[in-house]
């Protein structure tokens, strides 16, 4: 089974085409954005492999920010080691099961789909937080609380940035106050 989404960028002009793949074996993004934020011309596009608990296998990146292009590949081992395409070993990002990518609602979708939240109930967790704009991979620390409905509380940077996602029944993101908005989906 496949989902496509298109997404609208709604705090920066950006528009994002994302495929997700239901295998038998795992789960599989490709997508691709373009646009301009921070006004600058952006251009991203990404694959994720997954595995059906929406845990990340692997990602590759690649980004163009103006006149700079950029690109990783991370792969995350059943240990939960993290690794560069040349096979040097991130400890830092040891046991971070998801990651967050700026210029994207997918990747709330991850912890949204693999935590298996009751209403009421949160979760805590770090991850590998992709900046696209500023070129960083880190550590960031998020908090994600199922609301009533479909919507999840989420919480980063120790409670200074918060917002109520809204999410589809499959938990993809349909409207993130001021950042995001799903165009459409089939």
């Amino acid at each position: 089974m496949q989902k496509s989404i298109v997404w609208e960028g709604l705090a920066d002009d950006t528009e994002e085409h994302c495929a997700v793949n239901f295998l038998d074996t795992g789960i599989m993004v490709r997508s691709e954005i373009e646009g301009w934020a921070d006004g600058k011309p952006v251009y991203a596009e990404y694959v994720i492999h997954l595995d059906n608990n929406w845990n990340v296998l692997e990602f590759d990146i690649d980004f163009h920010v103006s006149d700079y292009r950029h690109a990783y590949q991370f792969r995350r081992n059943e240990t939960g080691k993290w690794t560069d395409a040349a096979g040097k070993l991130y400890a830092e990002f040891e046991g971070c099961r998801f990651i967050d990518i700026t210029l994207t609602p997918f990747t709330n979708s991850l912890p949204i789909n693999g935590l298996h939240l009751t209403e009421g109930e949160s979760a805590e967790f770090d991850l590998l937080y992709v900046d696209v704009l500023n070129n960083d991979i880190r550590i960031d620390r998020q908090k994600y609380t199922k609301m009533p409905g479909n919507i999840f509380h989420f919480e980063n940077d120790e409670g200074r940035f918060s917002a109520d996602i809204e999410v589809d029944e499959d938990g993809f993101v349909t409207h993130y106050p001021g950042l995001f908005e799903m165009y459409k989906s089939h």
